[in-house]
């Protein structure tokens, strides 16, 4: 019996350990300064100026170029659309660039059916657990996505393998870069899609926490838009009805591109060409005419 509980006692300190030990190599990975994501690059951006920000999902990450943003206006501008975000994914990333000291000129919110859902992706949370035990995040930040389990060593990383799990860490170190450049953050879809067609809600919640928090943080620099949509997406006009009752401020480009379904990639998302056209109306209408003004 004695043997057995030497044996098991031995095992318990080797596990927690070597818990500790993978932890502190696994942060060390994603805190070098290479970044491999948005989330990354957002965490570890600090004192730097961004005139026009775009937060939002794959709709803002596929639709707004921002090297031509730069080009038409020479302002600089970065694309932080993460695949599947929600609002307070949106949120979240505002409030660590705040915290960061990043100073900015606007921020550009995609608005559209995701307010529906009104908590963190579990994707951007994966992304952002390996610096929940580092200064990287403020305090007050580190409450809002707090989880305490999450505290416990190596926890998190097992919890999230598929997305900063061994393989990924090895990738950080060795700085195996991706297909983004993070500078701009535009991921341009190449192909033209067919049988164009979708389906929108006929309800929008009013009361997303992220969207209103971003309202209320920015009231003078935030600008609310939704990009276009095929002109096959049942319930088009109601949906645009109730999202507009909900956010009166939100400026829509739903139906721009009814006429050139050439542009799209599948019914919310444009191609390269959608992308460009997208993104050189949204600067005539909103930056530059009101420069104009």
């Amino acid at each position: 019996m004695i043997r057995f509980l030497k044996y098991t006692g031995w095992m318990l300190i080797i596990t927690i350990a070597s818990a500790y030990l993978l932890e502190i190599i696994y942060t060390h990975a994603f805190t070098t300064g290479f970044s491999r994501n948005k989330t990354q690059y957002v965490v570890q951006l600090k004192e730097a100026h961004i005139d026009y920000i775009f937060l939002g999902s794959s709709r803002v990450e596929n639709n707004i170029d921002c090297e031509l943003v730069t080009q038409l206006t020479g302002k600089s501008c970065i694309n932080l659309g993460l695949q599947g975000s929600l609002a307070n994914d949106s949120a979240a990333l505002l409030q660590i660039l705040k915290d960061h000291k990043v100073t900015y000129e606007k921020v550009f919110f995609q608005l559209d059916y995701a307010v529906n859902y009104d908590s963190y992706a579990p994707a951007f949370l994966s992304s952002i657990a390996p610096y929940q035990n580092t200064d990287l995040l403020s305090s007050e930040f580190k409450k809002q996505v707090h989880t305490p389990a999450m505290q416990l060593p190596f926890v998190r990383y097992a919890a999230n393998d598929k997305m900063i799990g061994f393989r990924e860490v090895l990738l950080q170190l060795y700085k195996k870069p991706t297909n983004i450049d993070f500078t701009n953050g535009f991921l341009a879809r190449d192909h033209v899609g067919s049988k164009l067609k979708g389906s929108l809600p006929t309800e929008i919640s009013d009361a997303n926490q992220g969207v209103n928090w971003l309202r209320k943080s920015e009231p003078n620099h935030l600008i609310l838009y939704t990009a276009p949509y095929c002109k096959n997406a049942s319930n088009r006009n109601i949906f645009v009805k109730k999202l507009e009752e909900a956010y009166p401020q939100v400026i829509s480009f739903i139906d721009l591109f009814d006429q050139t379904d050439t542009y799209f990639a599948d019914c919310g998302h444009l191609n390269r060409n959608g992308a460009s056209g997208f993104t050189r109306i949204l600067v005539e209408e909103l930056l530059l005419n009101e420069n104009s003004n």
